[in-house]
Parts: structure tokens; C-alpha cells; sequence
């Protein structure tokens, strides 16, 4: 493809060989695609800002076959809209689509620690994480064989584990090292054994 993608000459939108090489490199997405993505998001939304609805539609295409009913949808959307704002930008909209899912178990970890924490002030509470976990099951197909009640639960028995008590918040750090020591925690947040 050619060194920039234009829309509508407007020079402030480029998305220069720089930008797809980033894009590409933290994303599953080839150069065309992400060029696709790019006129598509920028002619439904030339302000350059989405919103959650807007998301929501796209989310629906590309969601996994198993998150029927989008329950992964609002935590997506909310990682990604970092100042809450209620909308986020092209490559906040690229990278909530299209983010690989990391490899190593720092990174796994990490991202997870990321989906639970909502709010996005670097800490998760109980029931941010008891959200997550319900969204979790849900998507597996174990929420109805355990109950309503089973992720809150099991979010307190998180936090015993890691020794917090259930007014108090984790931090990425104590969640992090925490599920790196426990087989349990590192299996439950999908790090393997």
C-alpha cells in the first residue's frame, strides 16, 4: 500500500506507515485491515471520537461466538476509554478490538489486571473483579451450573488468598505476584500451571 491514508484530505487524520507498523505490531490485523477499519471509523465517526454505542455495534462483529449477550463489551470499552469520557479515539477503538492476547504470564496477567479495573485508577476493588468474573463464567457457560452469587464469592476468596481484606483494594502488583505464586489464582486468570 501506498506511505499514508488520506480521508477526505483531511491531513490531520493520516495514518502514516509509523502508526500501521504500531498498530500491526499490538494488534492481530493486517495492513489492510486496519486501513479498512480506519476509513470505516473515520466516515461513521469524522469527530474521531466513538462512542459506547458505536462500539457496541462494531464489537458485535468481531466479539467471540461464545460472548453472546456482549457481557465483555463494557469492560472493553471502559479500559479503553482511558479519561472517561464516554467515547474513545481510532486506536483506542484498533487496539479494544484487536489486541492480541499476551503470551507470557506478566503480560497475561497484566492484561487481565487491566479488564477488571474499570475504573481505571490502578486498583481493583471486589466488586470489579466479582463483575469480571461474572462475565467470565457467563461466557464459559458455567454461570447458570454455579449461581449468581458464585463470582462474588469467588472474588472474596481472591482476595483472601492475597491476603486483602474485602473493604480494601488490590493493586496490579499484588494481584500480579500473588497469581504468579498460587497455581489456583494463575489457573482461574487463565496463566496456566
Amino acid at each position: 500500500m501506498g506511505n499514508k491514508v488520506v480521508i477526505k484530505s483531511r491531513s490531520s487524520k493520516e495514518l502514516t506507515p509509523q502508526v500501521i507498523a504500531l498498530l500491526k505490531a499490538s494488534s492481530n490485523l493486517s495492513e489492510d485491515e486496519i486501513i479498512d477499519l480506519y476509513v470505516v471509523f473515520w466516515n461513521d465517526f469524522p469527530s474521531g471520537r466513538m462512542n459506547k454505542k458505536g462500539f457496541i455495534k462494531y464489537y458485535e462483529e468481531i466479539k467471540d461466538e461464545k460472548d453472546r449477550a456482549n457481557i465483555l463489551c463494557d469492560h472493553v470499552f471502559a479500559v479503553f476509554d482511558k479519561n472517561h469520557d464516554g467515547t474513545i479515539d481510532f486506536y483506542e477503538f484498533l487496539l479494544a478490538i484487536a489486541t492480541r492476547s499476551p503470551a507470557d504470564l506478566e503480560s497475561h496477567l497484566n492484561y487481565v489486571f487491566e479488564m477488571c479495573d474499570v475504573s481505571g485508577d490502578g486498583h481493583m476493588d471486589l466488586e470489579e473483579l466479582a463483575t469480571f468474573l461474572k462475565a467470565s463464567l457467563t461466557i464459559a457457560g458455567k454461570l447458570e451450573e454455579t449461581g449468581n452469587d458464585y463470582a462474588r464469592e469467588l472474588a472474596i476468596g481472591v482476595f483472601n488468598t492475597l491476603g486483602i481484606p474485602e473493604g480494601n483494594k488490590l493493586n496490579k502488583d499484588q494481584f500480579i505476584n500473588g497469581c504468579k505464586n498460587d497455581t489456583e489464582l494463575r489457573e482461574l486468570f487463565g496463566g496456566g500451571h
